[in-house]
């Protein structure tokens, strides 16, 4: 009887030991590849690794909105509202107003279009690439241009120049053409003018119309301004662009304080034999530019030159009587 039970037995185990052989697979014991990591969970929630002592955590709340980026709160100037879904009080993506744009991971003020955030800023103050004005300079941001004028309206725009100049020694056109911008011969009425954008769209559209591709070599100074962007504010590229005489009145009213900020960036200065050009017509043939020499200290700090011509008088070993290029930018 107990040989034949062992027999049998004997039997069984060697009939399923190549069954077992062909079937078997290799499993993993390491409790980190298995998603084991955490070496306890919260209120005691989990599962141990059946391999050790690690455990497998349900994803906390906070774990879950990290890791799909719901980490913005979209409060504050600027913004409209948070995205469709909100985990643990955030959003995953916010929007913006009409005058913000979302960059760097925020909403910030549009550059190169009247947005009213001038309200928190004062002539002489410096305008940095975030859109935010300082009276001094601050390490953690970067300046773009020294706020030049800023309007008494409830819209409160707002403009910057450049704190030192982009071209040199260049004319206004090299034409003698009406380009439709704001065209006047008395300097009185000439710095009442403050259509920045306007007199720089028909400048461009006159060009464009009438030469093509060539448009910039007629008309110089507007195209400089037009293809400025600082390296930290790229995106305003295209947003730049000539004063206009009301902007270069301001400029002269309040020549020492922005000049005082310039001077803080390390930057040039606006000398007194230094020629801006406007974006305002006196001529056909003739345009208005920022002097405080000669006519431009008694007409409110502009003075007219014939638009294809360099002004120059005296030294001029430091560019010091040529005409500059220094654009503005609206904020």
């Amino acid at each position: 009887m107990n040989i034949n039970l062992k027999f049998l037995l004997l039997g069984t185990s060697l009939s399923l030991i190549p069954t077992l052989t062909n079937a078997q697979c290799v499993a993993s014991t390491d409790c980190a590849t298995l998603g084991y990591t955490e070496k306890s969970c919260p209120d005691g929630k989990g599962i141990r690794c059946p391999f050790g002592t690690t455990f497998a955590c349900p994803m906390s709340e906070t774990k879950f909105c990290d890791k799909y980026d719901f980490k913005y709160e979209c409060k504050g100037s600027g913004y409209a509202s948070g995205g469709s879904k909100t985990c643990n009080g955030k959003y995953n993506y916010c929007t913006c107003t009409e005058s913000y744009e979302w960059k760097d991971e925020k909403c910030q003020i549009k550059s190169g279009q009247c947005s009213g955030y001038a309200r928190n800023c004062k002539i002489a103050d410096i305008l940095n690439s975030d859109g935010s004005c300082t009276s001094d300079f601050v390490p953690s941001k970067t300046p773009i241009g020294v706020v030049v004028y800023i309007s008494g309206s409830s819209d409160r725009c707002g403009y910057a120049i450049t704190p030192n100049w982009i071209a040199i020694n260049i004319p206004w056109s090299t034409e003698f053409a009406n380009t439709n911008t704001f065209q006047i011969t008395n300097w009185k009425n000439a710095i009442k003018d403050f259509d920045v954008s306007g007199n720089m769209a028909n400048i461009i559209q006159y060009a464009e119309n009438n030469h093509g591709k060539e448009a910039a070599k007629y008309y110089p100074a507007a195209y400089a301004a037009l293809n400025y962007a600082p390296s930290a504010a790229p995106e305003t590229k295209g947003k730049w662009a000539l004063p206009t005489t009301g902007i270069l009145n301001s400029l002269l009213t309040n020549l020492d304080d922005i000049n005082y900020t310039i001077s803080r960036l390390g930057e040039r200065q606006v000398e007194r034999r230094e020629y801006i050009w406007s974006s305002n017509e006196y001529s056909i043939d003739g345009a208005w530019l920022f002097s405080i020499e000669s006519f431009g200290s008694d007409q409110g700090g502009i003075m007219v030159l014939g638009k294809n011509e360099i002004h120059q008088e005296g030294d001029t070993s430091n560019y010091s009587t040529t005409n500059t290029v220094r654009p503005v930018l609206a904020f």
